[in-house]
C-alpha cells in the first residue's frame, strides 16, 4: 500500500472513530436527561402526586358564568399539546384544557374532581394511559398489571363523568411514532401491543353516554402514527391534532347543538 493510500485510510479511521465517539457521547447524554427527567418526575410524584396546576385558571372559570356549552379535554401530554388548535366545526363550545404532561391514570384520576367535575363540563374528551404502558419497558414482569390497572383507571374516569350527566368521548390511546434510536433501550414491543390490548377493550366498553373513538383510524399508517402525524416517539404534530379535530366533528357538532338547545 502507497504512502498516500496509508494516509488516506488513517484519514477515514480518524473520521469514524471520531464519528462513533461523538454519536456515543449524543446517546449518553440523551440517556442522561431522560434518566435525570425521569427522577425528577417521581420526585415530584412523591413530593405533591396530584399537581394543582390548574387551580387558579379553575378558580377563574367557577367565578365566571357559563355561557355555552363546555369541553374538556382531559388528560396527558397529548391533552396539554391539544392547545391553540380549536376546531373551526365543533359549534359554538368553550374549549377547556386540562392536559398535563408525564401523569399516569392514578394521577389523572386523582384530578378528576378539581379539574374537571368542579368546571361544570358538558363534554369531556379522555386521551390517558401511554405513560403507564411504556412503564413496563423498564419494569419488566409488570405488564398485565400495568394493563388492567390502566384499563381499569380510564373506565373508572368514563363512568364517573357518566354518572354525573357529562358526554364522555372516550378516545383510544393514541399509536406511537417510529420509535428513535436513542430511545429503543427504553422501549419495548410490549408497549406498542400492551396499547393495541388495552384499545381493544376501550373500544369494546358500553356504558351511558360514554362514544368511545377509535383514534387508530384517524392517526395510524401500519404499526405506528403517520409521518405526517407524528413529532415523536409519543407526540402529535399540528396535523396529527387538525386530522382528530376533523376527524371528532361528526360526533361533538350534533352533541353541541342537542346540548345548546
Amino acid at each position: 500500500m502507497s504512502g498516500t493510500n496509508k494516509k488516506i485510510l488513517h484519514i477515514f479511521a480518524y473520521l469514524f472513530l471520531t464519528g462513533a465517539l461523538a454519536a456515543s457521547l449524543v446517546g449518553n447524554y440523551y440517556l442522561f436527561k431522560k434518566a435525570t427527567l425521569f427522577y425528577a418526575r417521581e420526585a415530584e410524584v412523591r413530593i405533591e402526586p396530584v399537581s394543582d396546576l390548574y387551580a387558579e385558571k379553575n378558580a377563574q372559570i367557577r367565578a365566571a358564568k357559563k355561557t355555552k356549552p363546555r369541553l374538556i379535554i382531559f388528560g396527558e401530554s397529548r391533552c396539554g399539546m391539544w392547545r391553540s388548535k380549536h376546531p373551526k366545526n365543533w359549534g359554538d363550545i368553550e374549549i377547556v384544557n386540562r392536559g398535563i404532561g408525564g401523569e399516569t391514570t392514578p394521577q389523572i384520576l386523582r384530578r378528576l374532581e378539581s379539574d374537571v367535575l368542579s368546571l361544570d363540563p358538558d363534554i369531556v374528551i379522555l386521551q390517558m394511559g401511554d405513560n403507564d404502558l411504556k412503564t413496563m419497558a423498564v419494569l419488566p414482569g409488570t405488564k398485565n398489571k400495568t394493563i388492567e390497572q390502566t384499563y381499569d383507571n380510564i373506565t373508572q374516569i368514563a363512568k364517573t363523568l357518566s354518572d354525573n350527566g357529562i358526554e364522555v368521548i372516550l378516545t383510544t390511546i393514541f399509536p406511537p411514532g417510529p420509535i428513535e434510536f436513542l430511545r429503543k433501550p427504553l422501549w419495548s414491543d410490549e408497549v406498542n401491543e400492551s396499547i393495541d390490548h388495552v384499545n381493544q377493550r376501550l373500544l369494546a366498553f358500553e356504558y351511558p353516554k360514554v362514544t368511545p373513538v377509535d383514534c387508530d383510524a384517524i392517526l395510524r399508517e401500519g404499526k405506528y402514527i403517520k409521518p405526517e402525524y407524528s413529532r415523536d416517539t409519543l407526540h402529535l404534530t399540528r396535523r396529527g391534532y387538525e386530522a382528530l379535530n376533523l376527524g371528532l366533528e361528526p360526533l361533538i357538532s350534533p352533541m353541541v347543538e342537542r346540548i345548546a338547545q
